[in-house]
């Protein structure tokens, strides 16, 4: 229900270096700071590097400190940018809600084309029809949702591009804004024309009338209708562009960020980061999704608004939305070129795309960017100073995070990162899509995450750090062990009080007053329970990553590792959602002698798989827990590429040479 996409994995294009020269005292005067090149890139480094540089040391030679500029506007900015690139994220996570909606108008035109068959004495050939139709109805359901989970993976990948993206741009109009304006131009325009192309393709513009009648009239299936009307991967496919486009967006914003905001103020970045992306994805999933039901809106948003009634139609459709959104983008590029200007005080000469590391943008010409006071700096302060791809190169970028991988920590924490996620996979990918299956309302589900995710989102990781003081990985495994079992349990019960509450039956005793308490409490305790867990593991997995990753090239190192974490996340979706099309069976319905339909047998893949991946849980707890503890009890080294002793021996050989020579 929550945004997919791991903010603590954006790339920032900083590679560390403990080096440090003498540059020409011409240049002295003129050369920015080092603090002003590049930053840390978690939170915490953030503003510890800020307390250490608030009180440089005094030089007389260097002009008076320039004065704080109010931060305000850069702020706003900042977040209307991470907003454009929540717009994609929210607008995707409704789309399987959508499909679903169509999956059971589609069925419901089964049952009334085996009605009205059944209606001319054509019981027994209608009846096994619609069984039939009905099987293969659900597993075009689900392998639908498999495909489209794949549009998500631009997300995970986009380190395999980030150094192009920070090595390569133009100086004239700005090394982030190269990148910026014309991918979300592209990002706009293609929501503007593609809006129509979205609603054709789900086949959102055919009635429940018009289907029945055409299933009824011509014969065909109702699977041969569904090939039809839905092209998932024609939607796939524009929404893999969309979620492409926002990952470079992304890399290009997280950048600016760095140099955008005054040095006091820039560990609020990644603040602006969480707001923006959060207030994108609700508005384009929580706006959309309650403005696009038929009943809100017929009784709610139309008196409100004073608007005509129209039952069954909702206050805006899918194309509408997504054409308003990608001219929004427009609207804020167009004055994000015009107006907006970009400095970078650590980028000299024209235009840049540095392939290798040698030349003029070598370690040792880089060097010379530092002015002389910070040769005087403490160690500590040294060890903040991050050298980008721009000044090593591509090539080099992507050595240093080769050698990451290499370690054999980091390969046990990758093996860790890209299963754990698998036993957890019913409740983050089907739970809400089953739950709406059963009867529960799009909007019900859609004001579940204002309401209870966003909440806990930002209390649980507060109070979880004050619990496990220093200790992430047992915070981790405590949740997991809860997430595996527990939550399992809540939302098996959750999704069978749904089930019979909205098919018109009691559950339990006590009557329909009862049975909507146990329906509400056990739907707000399973959000609230997997928001929760949810929560503690991702801040565990975060603060263990800050506190384990290499300083001499950390923002990459994050964003290595977060790569593998949402990896980890990715692929088990689109895996679930076939084994849960695969694996159901649709009961055998038929019509009795009083016009009812009668459903016997069937079985819903969901609750036998859910026993089978929670065991699978337990299994991994036995076996993966002894790892998991073995790496939270590893040194400091074992985390260390060691490049800066490689990178200082070479230079100590370079010199000898010249010397010899």
């Amino acid at each position: 229900m929550s945004g997919s996409t791991n903010k603590g994995g954006l790339y920032q294009g900083r590679l560390r270096s403990r080096a440090r020269a003498t540059p020409p005292p011409t240049k002295a005067a003129t050369m920015p700071k080092k603090s002003q090149l590049s930053v840390p890139h978690t939170s915490s480094t953030i503003i510890a590097a800020d307390e250490d540089n608030n009180n440089p040391p005094p030089n007389d030679d260097l002009p008076p400190p320039p004065v704080d500029h109010d931060d305000r506007f850069n702020y706003a900015l900042l977040l209307a940018l991470y907003t454009l690139q929540g717009i994609p994220m929210g607008l995707s996570a409704s789309i399987p809600f959508l499909i679903q909606q169509k999956v059971q108008m589609l069925a419901s035109s089964v049952h009334h084309a085996t009605a009205a068959a059944a209606s001319d004495a054509a019981l027994n050939s209608a009846a096994a029809s619609s069984s039939n139709s009905l099987a293969e109805l659900t597993k075009t359901a689900y392998n639908a949702q498999a495909i489209f989970a794949l549009c998500s993976w631009p997300f995970s990948l986009k380190l395999l591009w980030a150094p192009i993206v920070d090595a390569c741009f133009s100086k004239r109009f700005g090394r982030r804004k190269s990148w910026l304006v014309p991918i979300q131009l592209i990002a706009g325009m293609l929501m503007v024309g593609g809006s129509g192309y979205v609603e054709q393709e789900l086949g959102l513009d055919n009635s429940n009338n018009g289907v029945a009648g055409a299933a009824a009239s011509s014969g065909t299936t109702a699977v041969e209708e569904a090939a039809k009307s839905m092209n998932v991967q024609g939607v796939t496919l524009f929404f893999f562009t969309l979620y492409f486009l926002m990952a470079t967006q992304d890399i290009a914003v997280d950048g600016w960020a760095l140099t955008m905001l005054s040095r006091k103020n820039r560990g609020k970045g990644p603040i602006c980061n969480s707001i923006g992306q959060n207030i994108g994805y609700f508005l384009s999933y929580v706006g959309f999704l309650a403005l696009n039901d038929a009943e809100s809106s017929e009784n709610l948003w139309r008196p409100l608004l004073r608007l005509p009634s129209r039952p069954g139609t909702g206050l805006v459709s899918l194309g509408g939305f997504v054409k308003f959104m990608g001219s929004f983008m427009l609207v804020i590029t167009v004055l994000v070129g015009l107006f907006k200007k970009e400095i970078d005080m650590s980028i000299e000469g024209g235009d840049c795309c540095t392939i290798g590391c040698g030349g003029d943008r070598s370690n040792t010409d880089m060097e010379t960017l530092l002015p002389k006071n910070d040769v005087e700096d403490d160690d500590d302060d040294d060890d903040e100073h991050e050298i980008d791809a721009y000044e090593i190169g591509i090539m080099e970028t992507y050595h240093r995070l080769w050698s990451v991988v290499k370690l054999p920590a980091v390969q046990s924490l990758i093996l860790i990162l890209l299963t754990y996620r698998l036993p957890c996979a019913l409740s983050d990918n089907v739970k809400f899509l089953k739950a709406v299956e059963f009867g529960l309302s799009k909007q019900t589900t859609a004001l579940l995450s204002p309401t209870i995710i966003l909440p806990l989102g930002i209390l649980v990781p507060i109070i979880g750090t004050k619990i496990w003081q220093g200790h992430p990985l047992k915070q981790f495994m405590f949740a997991y062990k809860f997430r595996v079992t527990f939550v399992a349990l809540v939302d098996v019960l959750m999704l069978l009080a749904v089930r019979s509450f909205r098919g018109g039956n009691t559950i339990l005793v006590g009557g329909e007053t009862m049975s909507r308490l146990i329906f509400w409490g056990l739907l707000i305790a399973s959000t609230a329970l997997q928001a929760t867990v949810h929560s503690l593991q991702f801040n565990a997995q975060m603060t263990f990553f800050a506190h384990r990753v290499d300083p001499a090239i950390g923002g990459s190192y994050m964003t290595l590792l977060n790569t593998f974490g949402n990896l980890g996340g990715t692929w088990p979706s689109s895996v679930i959602m076939y084994m849960i099309g695969q694996f159901t069976i649709p009961p055998d319905c038929s019509v009795g002698e009083d016009g009812s339909e009668v459903c016997t047998g069937g079985r819903d893949a969901y609750f036998p798989m859910q026993l089978v991946l929670s065991t699978l849980g337990c299994i991994w707890i036995f076996v993966m827990g002894k790892r998991v503890q073995h790496i939270a009890e590893l040194p400091d080294d074992a985390w260390r590429t060691h490049i800066d002793n490689e990178d200082e021996e070479e230079m100590q050989q370079l010199k000898k040479g010249g010397k010899h020579a």
